[in-house]
């Protein structure tokens, strides 16, 4: 055996070969150093430490994406745990599920039948008396165990007495058990409500009652009532983290809009760390339409700026040549004219049974093409002469031609 004594000089021993070796490396650290010509700061060997709010924030930031977000594996196990906590109630490594369920049951008994304390805030007393039992109803099922006649408050105070280490053999057996009922009633929820409500079972829509029939048979209608209302629970938190972070998604693309080119490239593909439904799909699809849509606008506004400095600029020369400068440059309209003329006629195909030769003109001869040539110059002279007048032009089926002889008479 070794004694205490012994044990001290070991850890004696021990600290100071540590602390040799850690002299002997820091003299070769130094010897390396002035051989080198460097000296190292005596800063740099100091661990920054973190801040502690921004610690704080880590543990926060953490505990939200890693924790809340984070579904519980088994949530079933932990509404047991918590449920069973509340009552101050553990279960022990070999105890089975119906007599864990008993002990909750018995202490459910107890919230739900007594008050914790009176009108002045003491503990409330409670007795065999209260249990509407006798002393001898109580020792004889602590001698001869639990039948079908047997009261169940009887057992329940039996079960207590046994958990107190009582035999009923005590002189003052009735007082022991009254501060032994006492002292249970003491560690529990002030009433059922707040035990349901502090377990999360008000909120899943389940009974304290229920609660313990599904841990006395995990394999029960019970259970699987409780397991469907965690689950539902499950899916609404998860739709509800799915939600906010669509609603994220769209505050930054709000503040950070994308343009038309770049939601086309993005179109399909799916960003990693974000929501990517058939809900975002869409509205990126919208968003595309809209990018498209004011590109189109865009447009349209440059070209009716465009229109309205050309309208601008003819306003300013008309009122240039009313001012006594001359007459209006027609050389625009003019070449105008002269290339509708140039363009030649759409010809008609010739009717059935037109025995007119292919190479001949029937409706214009070389007397005809003259007239017409020295009506059209006249035409333009009459043009040149008016000035300023505007010549509307139009063809239709009486054609181009007919339009200057008019204008020329």
């Amino acid at each position: 055996m070794i004694t205490p004594l012994q044990q001290t000089a070991g850890i004696a021993v021990s600290d100071l070969m540590r602390s040799m070796v850690e002299t002997i490396e820091e003299r070769q650290r130094e010897e390396q150093e002035k051989a080198n010509g460097t000296k190292k700061d005596d800063a740099v060997r100091t661990n920054p430490q973190p801040d502690e709010s921004q610690r704080v924030a880590n543990e926060k930031i953490s505990a939200y994406l890693f924790g809340a977000m984070k579904p519980d594996p088994d949530a079933f196990a932990s509404l047991v745990s918590r449920f069973s906590a509340a009552l101050g109630i553990t279960q022990d490594v070999d105890e089975s599920n119906f007599s864990f369920a008993q002990r909750l049951q018995d202490a459910l008994t107890l919230t739900q039948g007594f008050e914790k304390t009176d009108a002045q805030g003491k503990a409330t007393t409670i007795s065999l008396a209260s249990f509407g039992v006798s002393q001898l109803q109580v020792v004889d099922v602590l001698n001869n165990g639990v039948n079908a006649k047997t009261d169940p408050m009887a057992a329940l105070a039996a079960r207590i007495a046994e958990r107190a280490g009582l035999t009923g053999t005590e002189e003052d057996f009735g007082a022991q058990m009254s501060e032994a009922i006492m002292a249970a009633r003491a560690t529990l929820p002030r009433n059922v409500s707040e035990l349901e409500e502090s377990t999360g079972l008000e909120e899943l829509g389940i009974s304290a009652s229920a609660m313990i029939a599904a841990i006395a048979n995990p394999y029960g209608d019970q259970a699987r009532a409780v397991k469907d209302a965690l689950n539902d629970r499950a899916q609404g938190t998860l739709f509800m983290t799915r939600e906010t972070l669509k609603v994220i998604q769209r505050l930054e693309d709000v503040a950070d809009p994308k343009s038309k080119e770049e939601l086309q490239a993005e179109r399909g593909e799916k960003r990693i760390g974000e929501i990517n439904d058939a809900e975002v799909a869409a509205e990126r699809e919208e968003d595309i339409q809209t990018r498209d849509a004011q590109g189109k606008l865009e447009d349209v506004q440059e070209l009716q700026d465009v229109v309205k400095e050309h309208i601008d600029a003819s306003a300013d020369e008309k009122a240039d040549g009313a001012a006594g400068q001359g007459p209006a440059d027609m050389s625009s309209e003019i070449a105008l004219i002269s290339v509708l003329a140039a363009t030649p006629a759409e010809e008609a195909p010739p009717a059935e049974g037109d025995n007119e030769p292919e190479g001949a003109d029937a409706a214009t001869t070389p007397a005809d093409a003259e007239n017409e040539a020295e009506k059209l110059l006249d035409a333009q002279a009459a043009v040149e002469a008016a000035g300023t007048d505007i010549l509307p032009i139009s063809v239709d089926e009486n054609g181009l031609y007919a339009l200057l002889k008019k204008k020329a008479a």
